[in-house]
């Protein structure tokens, strides 16, 4: 059920492609589709998808090769489609997007862009000479918070960290799903700051992910804004953020604190060692808003969890990499903190 959820999100995701393109990836071995996590255009180059450890090309008739003597090559006309395609014919709405190097589509499958990007005397941004786009895959995966749900009291506040392509957009909003859905007691009143459109896939005022029946998404803006927002006019319980990167976006958690209100966010990071010493999860952590950090373990293992640390072990990195010092979720154990369970699917 799992693998056959994975393949359907794919699929979705091909639909704004065009067709030339849409027909050759869904020509790709149906046991592959739930496991590809990009798709990239590049000019002059092959056609190639990424599974989360290993690069391959994709032929005309969808087959995976790993040289790309035989992959189908892609042009900038096809390179251009594909852009106004993705921007769902509305380029101009996507020009905040454009100039922080990626675009949204409607689904919420972020589009990473190579270009030149062109500024007029207005303000307005155009894209030229784009060279390559990167489509990543969008999952929602029901249940794929439920493991760390057991582990953890969310109320306590968590840092989520992994790298590029371990699942934290998709573990945070399911964890929030919990939440302003009841699994986890009473139904909370949630705020998701969406600022890519990624969590919520917001479009045209309605969420396309479940975001629970008492999720709010304030979308489009820097986090920073829509966080002090959030705030003064949402009263929220719990705000969920995903990829905090900046020093001012830290001092607005800490403001937000101050309020009553408890976060969840995500960070990006390589390891533990990154985890704990990288200057933008120690000013999470120095604001008071969070129990604890978990750190996701790979493109490979999407959503898997490597390790849970208590705030304590975060500051003193007892028994790093040990299970004696680092809370290793397994199958049947129990870590500190553990919080209310959701049910099964």
């Amino acid at each position: 059920m799992r693998e056959q959820k994975l393949a359907e999100e794919y699929e979705k995701a091909l639909f704004y492609l065009p067709p030339t393109l849409r027909e050759i990836l869904q020509g790709v071995p149906e046991g592959e589709k739930s496991r590809i996590q990009e798709v990239r255009l590049r000019a002059g180059r092959p056609l190639s998808v990424f599974d989360g450890s290993t690069n391959r090309f994709v032929t005309s008739r969808g087959a995976l090769t790993y040289g790309g003597g035989s992959g189908f090559l892609v042009d900038q006309g096809l390179i251009q489609d594909a852009f106004v395609r993705l921007c769902d014919y509305s380029v101009h709405t996507h020009q905040g997007e454009m100039e922080r190097g990626f675009v949204t589509t409607p689904k919420g499958d972020r589009v990473g862009l190579c270009a030149s990007i062109v500024k007029d005397r207005d303000g307005n941004i155009a894209c030229r000479e784009i060279s390559s786009l990167n489509l990543r895959i969008s999952r929602e995966i029901p249940g794929a918070g439920r493991e760390l749900c057991r582990r953890w009291d969310l109320s306590r506040g968590l840092l989520i960290g992994g790298g590029p392509g371990t699942g934290k957009t998709t573990i945070l909003r399911d964890l929030g799903r919990f939440l302003a859905s009841g699994e986890l007691g009473p139904c909370r009143k949630v705020v998701f700051i969406d600022e890519r459109y990624e969590l919520s896939a917001m479009f045209r005022g309605v969420p396309r992910r479940d975001i629970g029946l008492c999720g709010e998404a304030i979308c489009g803006l820097p986090k920073g804004e829509a966080m002090e927002q959030a705030v003064r006019t949402l009263s929220p319980e719990y705000i969920l953020c995903d990829e905090i990167g900046s020093m001012g976006e830290v001092r607005e958690i800490a403001a937000g604190l101050a309020c009553g209100v408890r976060f969840l966010v995500t960070v990006h990071c390589g390891s533990l060692e990154e985890l704990r010493t990288g200057p933008i999860p120690q000013a999470l952590m120095d604001t008071g808003a969070f129990g604890g950090a978990v750190l996701l373990d790979s493109p490979a293992r999407p959503s898997q969890i490597a390790a849970l640390l208590t705030k304590e072990e975060f500051y003193h990195g007892k028994g790093a990499g040990t299970a004696s010092g680092v809370l290793r979720l397994h199958a049947g154990g129990v870590g500190e903190g553990q919080g209310p369970v959701p049910p099964g699917p």
